[in-house]
């Protein structure tokens, strides 16, 4: 009996990985960045927002609400049913739809702004996640290779051509090995963490599969510089938002002409022959004595001064921006290149195991050479992952995809 209840849990075990395994997924990089931007919380947020802009620009359009009112005199018998409808006829209305029109373009574009930093951001997290992994693999090598150095010092030992001495020295080897084996797994983990934060709840992902770095030509900086002035979606937004407070200059100054307030209804009264019932009509107008809208039209009039004086230094930083990432991005390609051109770390391993073979070198140059390859490993990734992120740098200060 005990036995069948150690094979029922066992699968019961079994059965539960098989579901988590079930659960989680290993996606592309392009499939993971468009999950985030399209599915995920944040991005939902982002797009409300518009709504939201459009909804309560759209109640400024509308007209104001008829009045009704009931009034009976006791001295006699006096008693008027009237309705009032103001109506503006001069196109403050008209006015104001276009502002609404311009500020809904400007929360667009802020829209498509924010959504293109959240893809750089989720292409970032990606690219992070590529060099734990390859950090993760490359550590798990080192810790291979320096067991397999461990074995054979073992059957040296025992056979009386080597020394306890060079066996303990590569366990403790072995151990720092896996010590920085555990860090890349949580590293890994951590960055997996903070992509779980950002993609839908029901997401679950085990690994992403893709390239961290490919090397790409840069085009010429002017070349940039006039693709992000004519892409980038501030800009964009500070268009529209100075076309907006135009209007909303202009809605101002016609929203105090004379307009009318059409009054109409029934009277019924005690006339010479009895009661009488009769039309009622009247026309309230708006006389603009005090306030002729000027102040309100100066103040949205400075609001555009102010946006623009905003959108020729944003469009001064996003030339500098330009210009200093794809400088920087040059810089990592040529480090890069330098680094690959350089003699590769395996071959350094090689000479140093053939070498402690033949008993030119001892176990502290076999080690270190090991470290020193497992170390080249690391830089490499740094490095491309740098020159990655230069990569998505430079097309989130561009507004546009680069390289396909």
């Amino acid at each position: 009996m005990p036995a069948l209840i150690r094979v029922g849990a066992a699968m019961a075990v079994g059965l539960l990985g098989c579901v988590s395994a079930i659960g989680a997924q290993e996606l592309t990089e392009s499939q993971l960045v468009e999950m985030i931007v399209r599915d995920g919380a944040q991005a939902r947020a982002i797009q409300r927002d518009v709504d939201v802009v459009r909804h309560d620009q759209a109640a400024r359009t509308v007209l104001s609400n008829p009045s009704l009112a009931f009034t009976r005199e006791g001295a006699g018998y006096t008693e008027f049913l009237q309705v009032e409808q103001f109506f503006p006829i001069f196109g403050s209305r008209g006015a104001l739809v276009q502002a609404a029109a311009a500020a809904t373009l400007a929360a667009e574009a802020e829209r498509d702004g924010r959504l293109w930093q959240l893809r750089a951001d989720a292409r970032a997290l990606v690219a992070r996640l590529l060099a734990e992994q390859e950090k993760l693999d490359a550590s798990v090598i080192t810790v291979r290779e320096v067991e397999r150095i461990i074995t054979l010092l073992r059957i040296r030992e025992k056979e009386g051509e080597g020394s306890r001495f060079d066996r303990v020295r590569a366990e403790q080897e072995l151990a720092d090995a896996r010590q920085i084996a555990l860090e890349a797994a949580v590293s890994t983990a951590e960055v997996k963490a903070a992509i779980a934060a950002v993609v839908a709840a029901d997401t679950r992902i085990t690994r992403v599969a893709g390239v961290l770095y490919v090397d790409r030509d840069i085009p010429a900086i002017d070349t940039l510089s006039s693709r992000a002035l004519t892409t980038r979606h501030e800009l964009r937004r500070l268009a529209a938002a100075s076309e907006r407070f135009r209007l909303e200059a202009d809605a101002a100054r016609r929203a105090r002409l004379p307009a009318p307030t059409i009054v109409g209804g029934l009277k019924r009264a005690d006339g010479a022959t009895g009661r009488e019932s009769g039309g009622l009509l009247g026309v309230n107008v708006s006389i603009p004595l005090f306030d002729s809208g000027r102040r309100e039209a100066a103040r949205w009039l400075a609001e555009r001064d102010r946006i623009e004086a905003e959108r020729a230094l944003t469009e001064q930083n996003i030339r500098a921006q330009v210009a200093a990432t794809a400088e920087v991005l040059a810089l990592r390609k040529e480090a890069i290149r330098a680094a690959d051109a350089a003699s590769p770390a395996g071959e350094l391993t090689q000479i140093a195991e053939i070498s402690y073979t033949e008993g030119e070198a001892g176990i502290l140059e076999l080690l270190d050479a090991h470290r020193t390859a497992a170390r080249a490993r690391m830089r490499a990734i740094d490095m491309r992952l740098a020159a990655r992120l230069t990569q998505i740098a430079l097309e989130r200060v561009v507004g546009d995809t680069l390289w396909p």
